[in-house]
């Protein structure tokens, strides 16, 4: 009987030790699991939200809003388009697009969307939409798309001037982060069962240290039962030992588990490393907010405060989660004389249809700079058309002339005999969405002084109203010629 009480006893132990123990093993695992998939999900959220809601600024809602079928040819559209492009490029995007209040596209970065083209997915985000549409940009739950894989979409209204809400911008990215979870998923699983098989062996030797003590204690019951009643009780230093080993064991399972929330969390630190942030999308868009403020202005001073601390976090999660930066030039010896042609040749069916005349003249000390071939050619492909634009009907002229300065530089005149600028609009060209023309953006001429920026360049202008404009650029010369 003493003998099944002591099985008992120790079964009841080991059981209540395992039951205490692996319940929070699971739960804390769970919680962790959990709180990393939202965590994960709700950043993922905030940063399609957060392109969305600055895409909407770079776009005129009178325009965007009167797109019409037949209209992706036209300029306006070709250039809200390549900038949609950019955006999508530089944020890491699965796709941009932008839709009016009954679900049809008015842009689209995905090739072969024509503008009234209905999304029918949309409908079952209808009630995100809807939140969005009365001023709350939200994010949508996770879905799969037709390649099977997770997504999720960000969106944010496009309002007139009245607040209406005239067009959408809907935002898709890769849901990624669920490989890492999943991956976290099977640790933690692991975990919680290796935990569990520690905990076991663990139980039973608590068990058997505390029924050791306690037979004693029954025996000297027994003793004490037959009316032995001469000597005190006594479970001698066996008793205290067990008594210390067990408070040891508890103490070092408190190590142990707090070893293993340690390790815990580095698990679900490694994986948000993994993660991109969206930080340099937050550092972007604060960046092109600030090209718009006047500079010492308190919102230029917030926006200011905003980029250090964005750059701060960076530092401190080791570039986390870099995010619509824009792409690095990838800077390469060019011949500049037949890049320039080539952009003009792009432009000739313009300048045939105003009898302009486009002359370039690159001397050979002067033909080989150092840049981003692409980004260069849609420098001047993007000058030409602003060129063109202010020309005369008739007799116009365009002029490219180069030259090597003291400094090795190379510097590009263009020159047109345009209607020309005055001194405000000459101060203001290079300002983000400033512009003359109706139907114009404002961000062509922005795009291009900040493109010759990053490589390395710099471009100024000078114009005078009746007597044409002439832009001047700067240029690295070739490197090892």
């Amino acid at each position: 009987m003493n003998s099944l009480s002591q099985i008992r006893l120790r079964t009841k132990l080991i059981f209540t030790y395992v039951a205490f123990v692996v319940p929070i093993l699971a739960v804390s695992g769970f919680f962790y699991y959990e709180s990393a998939r939202r965590s994960l999900d709700a950043e993922l959220g905030e940063r399609l939200v957060g392109v969305a809601q600055a895409t909407t600024t770079q776009f005129n809602p009178l325009i965007i809003s009167s797109f019409e079928r037949g209209d992706e040819q036209g300029r306006t559209y070709q250039s809200y388009r390549t900038s949609l492009v950019q955006i999508r490029e530089r944020t890491n995007l699965k796709g941009l697009f932008v839709f009016d209040p009954e679900l049809r596209s008015l842009l689209d970065t995905e090739d072969g969307i024509p503008i009234g083209t209905p999304y029918a997915r949309l409908r079952f985000q209808q009630a995100e939409i809807t939140a969005c549409l009365e001023g709350k940009p939200t994010a949508s739950v996770l879905f799969r798309g037709e390649d099977r894989a997770w997504y999720k979409s960000g969106f944010a209204a496009i309002v007139d001037r009245e607040g209406r809400a005239v067009a959408i911008v809907g935002t898709d990215a890769s849901a990624d982060y669920l490989s890492y979870i999943a991956s976290l998923r099977k640790s933690i699983l692991a975990f919680v069962l290796l935990g569990a098989g520690l905990t076991v062996g663990l139980g039973f030797l608590l068990a058997r240290s505390v029924t050791r003590p306690v037979n004693r204690l029954v025996s000297q019951a027994e003793r004490i039962g037959r009316g032995k009643m001469d000597q005190p009780l006594n479970i001698g230093e066996a008793g205290t030992r067990e008594i210390a080993f067990l408070a040891q064991a508890l103490d070092r399972m408190r190590e142990r588990l707090s070893q293993r929330e340690e390790n815990q969390r580095m698990m679900v630190a490694g994986v948000a490393h993994e993660i991109r942030n969206p930080l340099g999308g937050i550092e972007l868009f604060a960046s092109l907010a600030r090209q718009e403020l006047k500079k010492g202005s308190e919102e230029s001073k917030y926006l200011e405060r905003v980029i250090e601390e964005v750059g701060s976090l960076k530092k401190i999660l080791n570039n986390f989660l870099e995010f619509a930066r824009p792409a690095h030039p990838k800077a390469d010896n060019l011949e500049l004389s037949p890049l320039i042609q080539t952009a003009a040749d792009l432009v000739t069916g313009e300048a045939h249809t105003k009898a302009a005349e486009i002359s370039i003249n690159i001397p050979r000390e002067a033909s080989h700079v150092r840049a981003d071939p692409e980004q260069l050619s849609r420098v001047f492909l993007n000058l030409f058309n602003n060129a063109l634009e202010a020309l005369p009907d008739s007799d116009g002229k365009i002029t490219v002339t180069a030259r090597r300065n003291d400094s090795g530089e190379i510097v590009v005149k263009l020159s047109d005999n345009g209607c020309g600028m005055d001194m405000e609009t000459v101060e203001k060209i290079f300002n983000p969405f400033f512009t003359t023309r109706d139907n114009g953006l404002g961000l062509g001429l922005a795009i291009v002084k900040k493109t010759l920026e990053e490589n390395r360049g710099w471009i100024e202008v000078d114009s005078a109203p009746g007597e044409g404009t002439r832009f001047t650029l700067c240029l690295p010369g070739a490197q090892n010629e």
